[in-house]
């Protein structure tokens, strides 16, 4: 009996610990990279939910703004490979020959139903270097987004407030 108690203890312990890795601040903010990029953001005093997504075309980059009501919430950047999938292991089709997920962490469903509905851009965007961004799917406060790019770039983050947006630039 007390050996199963130390190695219930002992594999909680490593399950609790690779949770946390996963949400440290990793990367730099603010500079190109093409390194995950993740912050825990654990100074919310305001629940975060999704306002809207845009999408445009700047003078030597393509931006994505996530914009949000609240604080921003735990998020992780990174490269991914396809297939792209959700909770129910069904694959999301995103046009692109390059995808990077943003994961988007402790966003509640909210009571009120116009605070679900956030504006986010659907279908092909003509942009140099985004092709598409696709939400993955909801559930239990996580938030991916699949973003399909025309070629493998450079990107940076950045972290904005009045109102609280993070930014994701990709270098054309």
């Amino acid at each position: 009996m007390r050996k199963h108690f130390f190695l219930t203890i002992l594999l909680l312990g490593f399950s609790v610990s690779g949770v946390l890795a996963q949400w440290n601040d990793n990367g730099k903010l603010n500079s190109w990279t093409s390194v995950t990029v993740s912050r825990q953001n654990n100074e919310s005093r305001e629940t975060p939910y999704l306002k809207e997504v845009r999408a445009s075309r700047n003078k030597g980059f393509d931006r994505l703004v996530f914009e949000f009501t609240g604080d921003i919430p735990h998020y992780q950047i990174e490269y991914i490979k396809p297939p792209i999938s959700g909770t129910a292991d069904e694959e999301i089709k995103v046009s692109g020959r390059y995808f990077v997920e943003i994961n988007l962490q402790m966003l509640p469903y909210p009571d009120d139903e116009k605070l679900a509905q956030a504006k986010i851009p659907s279908g092909r965007l003509n942009l140099p270097v985004i092709s598409e961004i696709k939400e993955i799917e909801w559930f239990e406060g996580v938030r991916p987004f699949a973003v399909g790019l025309r070629a493998k770039k450079l990107y940076r983050v950045q972290q904005f407030t009045n109102p609280t947006r993070l930014v994701i630039d990709f270098k054309q």
